[in-house]
């Protein structure tokens, strides 16, 4: 487990982190979502020893003291790998850094899986920006790592590699490794993660289950799909501040009368569907985020 205790960090007058506190548990996979500028990457980066909070501690399984560094993972969003060294000797160096037995078999399993096993002697530059990133992940879980953070590990992957990196991710989980998820993509995060902390302006705004979250916030979405698609962009969405996106219209119910938002709906549009609906983590955080800076 890791346990972060009233960690703040500022840099001249802006405060990057405010004694922010969070627990993530082994066997889990925790969301760490926030908009731009919220202090995830602060964060994640004083989790990583890269810099260190001005107050408060940080505990791995109960101790301050930091375990070494071959049980950790760290994939940071921004590629890092050394462009004209090839695939292999690329995994290998860092393979003998953190002291992996069978390096070269792991190496080989690992490429095999996603698809990279005849490449062994590309070099990075050679690489696509998804196999960039496959080859990254690897590079993070090569060394069985008991602490993994990820951050956007889905950048630049197709549905098909999204899926794998999700299959690893729950062997990860289900061996008791304490992983942290920080992504922009709330619909990868809601089918990655059983966990969600959510940040705004350094504090933390929210935690806990998927389950206990969306439980939280009740059933307060309207669904509404027209039969044609091109009404979504009518300006009655915008009007009553309508969330558009996969052919559906989604309006919060706080505030405003179902009934009469439903009778103006069927007198301007043929509907297909009309239904309340349980709120995603996207509607969650936008609904939070707005009401933080309103």
């Amino acid at each position: 487990m890791i346990e972060l205790h009233q960690i703040s960090k500022q840099y001249d007058s802006i405060k990057a982190v405010d004694r922010l506190s969070l627990n993530i548990h082994a066997g889990r996979i925790c969301g760490f979502l926030g908009p731009n500028g919220a202090g995830k990457t602060t964060t994640i980066r004083m989790l990583m020893d890269i810099i260190h909070p001005d107050s408060g501690s940080i505990l791995f399984d109960g101790s301050s003291k930091r375990p070494p560094s071959n049980q950790i993972g760290y994939l940071p969003e921004e590629r890092g790998l050394y462009q004209k060294i090839s695939i292999h000797e690329t995994l290998l160096y860092f393979a003998h850094l953190r002291k992996v037995k069978n390096a070269d078999q792991k190496i080989k399993k690992y490429l095999d899986r996603f698809g990279l096993g005849d490449r062994l002697q590309s070099k990075i530059n050679e690489l696509s920006k998804g196999n960039q990133q496959k080859l990254q992940f690897i590079n993070t879980i090569l060394h069985d790592p008991q602490y993994v953070v990820l951050d956007e590990p889905f950048s630049g992957l197709d549905p098909v590699n999204q899926l794998l990196l999700k299959e690893i991710l729950e062997e990860m989980k289900a061996a008791g490794k304490t992983i942290i998820f920080s992504s922009h993509q709330m619909d990868q995060v809601e089918k990655v993660c059983d966990h969600v902390a959510m940040i705004d302006q350094g504090k933390l705004i929210l935690a806990g289950t998927l389950q206990e979250i969306k439980k939280s916030h009740g059933d307060t979405l309207l669904q509404v799909i027209p039969e044609n698609e091109a009404d979504l962009t009518h300006q009655f969405f915008k009007d009553h501040d309508a969330q558009v996106r996969s052919g559906a219209a989604y309006f919060q119910l706080e505030g405003q009368n179902k009934q009469n938002l439903i009778n103006e709906l069927n007198a301007t549009f043929d509907l297909k569907v009309v239904r309340v609906a349980e709120p995603g983590l996207e509607d969650i955080f936008i609904r939070l985020i707005k009401g933080i800076q309103a």
